[in-house]
């Protein structure tokens, strides 16, 4: 499977086996995928994005008290969202909006699978974008964000067997992935894939999550989704079924953040400063 045809191979087999994991988690706010577009485009102006953001009352709420939070500085309220976009720039403003919407959109947020998830999805998210500074503007954070989408909607499929299926592949040490596979027809990065795609997100996001166990050659987005799925997992956020020695591709720049103390020590702490703001 390579970057090429890694959603069309995957949906072939989805097609074959069980298509009602696609509808298990609720559409993706649509504000949240025009700015996705929007803000892909460095010159956008200010007033166009602020706009997009208040056409959903309930978003533009949470990215206000996401921008108020310890995580982007106090020294200054914000009271508005021209305020927030002036201040955070594009690109933090982009990984506020869909946190904040991934936020709302959270199934179950109280069940202890849900909530490790979660803390999975955003140190993935913060140690993606610290390794992919190279990339454009916000992407590392926004795929590596939405990378274990398909767990969740595994979860919701089977809430009390899907944790149990992921005990029970730590505790024997087998792979996450083909043991999803024997059980749903379809393993979460595949299914991640799928499901961003169905969501209308953009082709290299989907991909990216695709494919972000393995299998990719040249995808610079892939290899950071995984450094920052991998090292949070070996730092203890979540369960994802990475590999316990990585591939090369991966194996240098997880090193490189494993190494990073100044950056683990600050990990937890940005964690539940966005958990705090988001309620």
């Amino acid at each position: 499977m390579t970057g090429e045809n890694a959603i069309p191979d995957a949906m072939l087999a989805l097609n074959s086996t069980d298509r009602r994991l696609l509808t298990r988690l609720p559409p993706f706010s649509p504000v949240a995928v025009r700015l996705l577009s929007v803000l892909a485009d460095e010159r956008a102006p200010f007033k166009e994005i602020a706009r997009l953001i208040a056409l959903d009352p309930v978003l533009a709420g949470e990215v206000l008290r996401l921008a108020n939070s310890g995580l982007y500085g106090r020294w200054l309220r914000v009271s508005s969202l021209f305020e927030a976009i002036a201040r955070l720039g594009t690109g933090r403003l982009s990984q506020v909006a869909i946190t904040a919407a991934l936020w709302r959109g959270l199934p179950r947020r109280t069940a202890p699978f849900v909530r490790e998830w979660w803390r999975h999805s955003i140190a993935a998210a913060l140690l993606a974008q610290q390794d992919g500074q190279d990339l454009p503007t916000d992407h590392a954070y926004t795929a590596a964000l939405l990378h274990g989408i398909g767990q969740l909607a595994l979860f919701e499929d089977a809430p009390h067997d899907y944790p149990h299926l992921v005990e029970r592949v730590y505790a024997e040490g087998l792979d996450l992935l083909e043991c999803e596979r024997d059980v749903f027809h379809a393993d979460h990065a595949s299914l991640a894939g799928l499901i961003l795609e169905s969501w209308g997100l953009p082709e290299k996001l989907c991909e990216a999550v695709a494919l972000h166990h393995g299998a990719y050659e040249e995808m610079g987005l892939a290899v950071a989704v995984h450094t920052g799925c991998a090292t949070a997992e070996h730092v203890g956020f979540g369960r994802c079924g990475c590999p316990e020695h990585p591939g090369a591709e991966v194996a240098a720049p997880i090193a490189a953040l494993l190494a990073n103390s100044t950056l683990l020590d600050s990990l937890a702490v940005q964690i539940n400063q966005i958990e705090c703001s988001l309620g």
